[in-house]
């Protein structure tokens, strides 16, 4: 791929609205999920995916609990709106660990803070109308407990990675396709037997410092729902040892010296700048519809490249003296991703990357949010030929197609990922 370097910062940015969380949030009551109106019918949490992989048994253990949601708007003209996402575990109508974000004050300062304490929950912040063709989003990141090591470690107050270290944590009923290792790949399991989020060789936790999606009102799902809605992205994976293994768990990049070192030798708090790529159209029995990833830093000339790579690690020991404040901006090439702070062996810096809709016949999956912008080369459809069923979605990305933009930030996962974070002024600017 040809090489991009880093953008200079645009300038001649209007601000549209900021939101510093000064007055008190709202909120709203708690409302039972149907899925009356799913977001697709492929991976969304009730989607045909997992009834044809793995059967009868799977809408069994989907339905043994409910899912509640909850969204209350927030700014001026109500720009934001806080979404949520809880289980309700034995059916009775009472969430035994509710999600929430609330208003609060840290080192004098407002914040909002998303309190995630069961991984079965959910909290993001989005906007709630569609992103304007060409804009900057960014906010201020003040504190984050969502895994990763502190002060060495990865267990510390009395959690492991993050996570509550009571009873049986796994990514039931969304597996991660009934022919991947960590389980028997069998839905009639009992919950304690499916793949470990906690521990073990899918253990790890994370954060969406942002991302953008291709629909509208995002809330909460399963997370693999989300590999196959999301265009570019900047988050962290906060990986158990167990899943590192004796492998190097990935790299990352000291954009002092231009070179990478191991993950295993971070303290796992890392922070990935990536785009997704084209889907596989035809995953494998057993398997799972999700884009292929593609990672930007420092140490790659700002080339997004196929491996795992994080382009700097966050220090969460000095939150909330110091701050990391995430952005990305569209315009009518390409996104850059943006984040800067006080990061791990290099210091304080802006690292930031700027990539084309298209390089090299590598798309920005769906990065049309007008139809005038694509002309349908990318198109294709999805297929799945599994154990219990067969189904093709046509038409993945069809000429005449378009994808308004969308923001997320925080926990979007309903079966993984568990903790707290704060952040602040969130801002919307547009071109003068």
């Amino acid at each position: 791929m040809a090489i991009h370097p880093p953008a200079e910062a645009k300038a001649g940015w209007r601000l549209l609205y900021q939101e510093n969380f000064a007055k008190p949030l709202g909120d709203a009551p708690w409302a039972k999920e149907t899925y009356a109106k799913p977001f697709d019918t492929i991976m969304d949490d009730a989607g045909q995916w997992y009834q044809n992989d793995y059967g009868p048994a799977w809408n069994t253990a989907f339905e043994s609990f409910d899912t509640y949601r909850k969204e209350f708007k927030v700014g001026k003209d109500g720009w934001l709106t806080a979404s949520l996402s809880a289980r309700d575990w034995n059916k009775d109508g009472v969430i035994e660990s509710p999600p929430s974000i609330t208003r609060k004050v840290i080192k004098g300062g407002p914040v909002a803070e998303l309190k995630v304490p069961d991984h079965t929950g959910g909290a993001i912040f989005r906007p709630t109308n569609a992103l304007p063709d060409e804009y900057r989003v960014e906010y201020k990141l003040k504190t984050i407990d969502f895994g990763g090591k502190r002060n060495g470690t990865i267990e510390y107050d009395g959690r492991i990675n993050g996570y509550s270290t009571e009873g049986c944590k796994t990514q039931h009923p969304w597996g991660e396709g009934s022919r991947s290792p960590g389980w028997n790949g069998d839905a009639a399991s009992p919950y304690c037997d499916w793949q470990d989020v906690r521990a073990g060789r899918y253990g790890y936790n994370g954060f969406h410092f942002m991302t953008i999606v291709d629909f509208a009102n995002p809330a909460p799902r399963n997370n693999h729902f989300w590999h196959y809605r999301r265009k570019v992205l900047m988050d962290s994976f906060s990986q158990h040892p167990d899943r590192v293994g004796t492998g190097t768990g990935g790299r990352v990049c000291d954009s002092n010296t231009g070179h990478y070192y191991n993950y295993r030798d971070s303290g796992f708090n890392t922070v990935n700048m990536w785009i997704s790529g084209m889907p596989n159209w035809q995953p494998g029995q057993g398997g799972l519809a999700g884009n292929s990833q593609w990672f930007m830093t420092t140490c790659s000339g700002g080339v997004a490249e196929r491996q795992l790579s994080s382009a700097a690690e966050l220090q969460p020991e000095l939150m909330p003296n110091e701050y990391y404040t995430f952005a990305i901006e569209r315009d009518e090439t390409g996104y850059t991703l943006e984040a800067s702070g006080n990061f791990a062996r290099v210091g304080k810096k802006t690292i930031r990357f700027h990539r084309p809709f298209v390089v090299d016949d590598v798309p920005i999956w769906h990065y049309n949010v007008k139809p005038e912008e694509y002309d349908g080369r990318f198109n294709g459809d999805l297929v799945q030929n599994d154990s219990n069923g067969s189904a093709t979605w046509p038409d993945q990305w069809p000429a005449g197609s378009a994808y308004p933009d969308y923001f997320v930030i925080g926990d979007l996962y309903t079966n993984v990922y568990e903790g707290s974070a704060s952040l602040t002024d969130i801002r919307l600017y547009v071109p003068k």
